[in-house]
């Protein structure tokens, strides 16, 4: 992902590690000024697969010199740190359907948590947005979710993990979006193509009309 975004340095893993292969940085440059962006393995030695990688401090440079972030022009840090904020929200193991073992805390935090301000953004889009629907009768917001009442449960769907809920004992309901759709051709001027926002949406009008599901993936939790 750092790499399509213009993002350069070498290929870290679980090789090398008296030679300092589990360890390294990308770079990307912007405008004149360049951000470092320290990383390192936090999987075992000899583990086959890397597992995890663990992102460090962002260092500023200009001309080869270290630089605060004070001296960045606004645009430049803006877009610098929105570079990384997509990294992260994209790779991060909070991203994953099942908390991985001894990252709990931070899953559950992500996934049903306060919200971000980006996720604040999208509650008050849904606000203006949700009593035009036809499902409009059936959906309710709080300030963490958008409740969808189905006929066979009530769900609790997070504003910013897009994790579902199942009441009445919250217990989590798994239901991962088809990769490889194409983008909408509505702009969300601050969500790539749509993003979350359709995310949260379709799994609205999905589980309002819960009855009619067929995956057996989803059926099965149900049941």
């Amino acid at each position: 992902m750092l790499g399509q975004r213009g993002w350069t340095g070498r290929s870290i893993g679980n090789w090398g590690y008296d030679n300092g292969g589990d360890q390294g940085e990308v770079v990307r440059d912007l405008a004149g000024w360049q951000a470092r962006w320290a990383m390192h393995i936090v999987s075992a030695p000899g583990a086959e697969t890397a597992m995890l990688c663990a992102t460090e401090g962002i260092t500023f440079h200009r001309d080869g010199q270290p630089a605060s972030m004070a001296d960045l022009p606004p645009l430049v840090l803006s877009e610098m740190l929105r570079e990384a904020d997509l990294a992260v929200g994209v790779a991060s193991v909070a991203r994953d359907d099942q908390a991985l073992i001894g990252h709990e805390g931070y899953w559950r935090s992500h996934g049903f948590g306060e919200l971000t301000e980006t996720a604040k953004i999208r509650r008050e889009v849904l606000a203006r947005l949700l009593p035009k629907l036809k499902i409009a009768s059936r959906v309710e917001l709080t300030d963490r979710f958008l409740l969808v009442r189905g006929d066979l449960k009530t769900y609790k769907i997070h504003l910013g993990s897009t994790n579902i809920l199942m009441e009445p004992n919250d217990a989590y309901l798994c239901i991962v979006p088809a990769s490889g759709r194409a983008a909408g051709s509505v702009f969300l001027p601050f969500e790539d193509d749509g993003g979350t926002l359709s995310v949260v949406l379709s799994k609205a009008f999905l589980l309002a009309d819960d009855t009619a599901i067929t995956d057996p993936m989803i059926t099965r939790q149900l049941g």
